[in-house]
């Protein structure tokens, strides 16, 4: 596995952390949509 693989799994495993505090009410839509965004941004940059 390579150093970009295992950013990758950091940040599906974070985005999956932030989809269920939305899932759960601790945060609202608006929020999920600009982490989720901020953490895709982060992706592409090793590859996604």
């Amino acid at each position: 596995m390579d150093e970009n693989e295992k950013h990758l799994l950091k940040i599906k495993n974070e985005m999956e952390n932030v989809r269920e505090l939305f899932i759960k009410g601790y945060i609202d839509k608006k929020i999920y949509q600009k982490e989720t965004r901020l953490l895709f941004e982060i992706a592409v940059k090793y590859g996604a």
